[in-house]
């Protein structure tokens, strides 16, 4: 049962914090195209209705004469726009919210504040990181087994009544709600961690195409198609017990250099050994070498190659080698390949499971707004606005015109409209809630 103080203790209280609990921000002109909804604004607004029960007809009188003003009406269902206003129905009356005592409420306005902005904060997030995945995403909100854009979610918008059942509190729902919105946020993290690391071990196995002879991994430059092996000495790397390949990589012009000293840079170097990797210089003229020598004269023969500016690159040819990097390869490109899938469907669940998440603490935040501002029974009409970026001012003014007509002086005009005016806040006679459901520049 939700208990709360006479008429005269609401008065006496909204005298007090009425500047706190029923004033919206200032609205900023989104940015982007109204066509894609990048950076469209949206308003809830929230106005009293009478204590009577059958106060049905007045909601639709009110939803009406907004539709009707010229100012307010705007899309068109049958030109794929969004039409506004259109009804946002919070539960009120015998159907409404459950909060407790009237402090309850006092606390409420600023824990679903703060709830607010954070799941703003973890929405848009999730919106940015599932772009950067998919350029092409689609946003969708799957909810009370309907999957929907979000415009029509928004416009046939219902109280879930299994996630969030009205027998529950409204703190115990917002305690519910933020504690799988977190989860949601921390599995997001994780896998895109997991994800990442996936890339990164893919980049640092890649071919590095491009790059030169000096910078290269030698297993994608010499290749079986490329190596002459065929089990007798005239092959490109020879090894034996003895008998070991050296490979060099010499700079543009020192060719007949090496040719000429080579096999005087080290005792045991075999005779003739050295051999150019045809078709293999790099866009520096860096050309590939091999030379054939004793073991024992390797380590010699490398470290007058480094007094010279040779580069010498540690490399054992290995066909199964390279057979069994081509096929890591080719699984850690399906591991990427997969887990990009993964992580894909788990931002698209993530993010249309926060947005079902965001429009219900709004629902609240317009719940308990209205019983603060207009009493008890709670009895209210709430809608949506889509306001143009070009067209605020004349679109609050409009609201005031029509919502602001049955306004009690004592709850929001008067004395604290005009210390509102004082402290260079906005204050409008209903309620008034403003959000942007996208604010990522789609790519093309």
């Amino acid at each position: 049962q939700n208990s709360c103080p006479t008429l005269l203790d609401q008065a006496h209280f909204l005298r007090g914090a009425a500047r706190r609990i029923a004033r919206a921000p200032r609205a900023d002109a989104p940015a982007a195209a109204e066509t894609m909804s990048v950076g469209q604004e949206f308003w809830i607004v929230a106005v009293g209705c009478s204590k009577e029960q059958g106060h049905t007809t007045e909601k639709e009188a009110s939803l009406a004469a907004l539709r009707s003003h010229p100012t307010l009406a705007v899309g068109s269902r049958s030109q794929g726009t969004l039409e506004s206003p259109f009804k946002f129905d919070v539960p009120d009356g015998e159907r409404s919210l459950l909060f407790g005592s009237f402090d309850n409420l006092i606390r409420l306005t600023d824990d679903l504040q703060k709830s607010d902005s954070q799941v703003d904060s973890i929405l848009h997030r999730l919106e940015r990181q599932y772009l950067e995945l998919d350029p092409k995403a689609e946003f969708r909100v799957k909810s009370q087994r309907q999957e929907k854009t979000f415009h029509d979610y928004l416009r046939t918008w219902q109280w879930d009544e299994a996630k969030y059942p009205k027998s529950r509190s409204i703190l115990d729902n917002l305690t519910l709600l933020m504690s799988v919105v977190n989860k949601l946020d921390e599995e997001a993290r994780n896998k895109t961690a997991q994800y990442n690391d996936f890339k990164t071990q893919r980049g640092n196995m890649a071919k590095k195409e491009g790059a030169n002879l000096t910078n290269r991994d030698l297993v994608d430059v010499l290749t079986p198609d490329v190596v002459k092996m065929q089990g007798n000495a005239d092959d490109d790397f020879i090894y034996t017990e003895h008998l070991t390949t050296v490979v060099v990589i010499l700079p543009r012009g020192a060719e007949p250099e090496f040719v000429k000293t080579y096999e005087q840079m080290a005792d045991n170097i075999v005779p003739m050994s050295g051999r150019k990797f045809q078709d293999l210089d790099d866009k520096d003229g860096n050309s590939l070498w091999r030379v054939v020598m004793f073991k024992s004269a390797a380590e010699n023969f490398k470290k007058q190659c480094r007094e010279r500016r040779y580069v010498v690159r540690d490399f054992e040819y290995s066909e199964e080698g390279y057979q069994q990097l081509k096929a890591q390869r080719g699984q850690l490109e399906d591991a990427v390949r997969r887990q990009h899938e993964l992580v894909r469907g788990l931002y698209q669940a993530a993010w249309s499971d926060a947005m079902v998440a965001w429009i219900h603490i709004k629902a609240m935040r317009v719940f308990v707004e209205s019983v603060l501002r207009f009493g008890m029974p709670p009895r209210f009409a709430s809608f949506v606005v889509v306001p143009k970026s070009n067209s605020f001012p004349a679109v609050r003014k409009a609201l005031a015109e029509i919502l602001g007509k049955g306004a009690q002086p004592g709850m929001f005009g008067g004395e604290k409209a005009g210390e509102a005016q004082d402290d260079g806040e906005e204050f409008f006679p209903y309620v008034s809630l403003s959000f942007t459901p996208f604010n990522v520049q789609r790519a093309g």
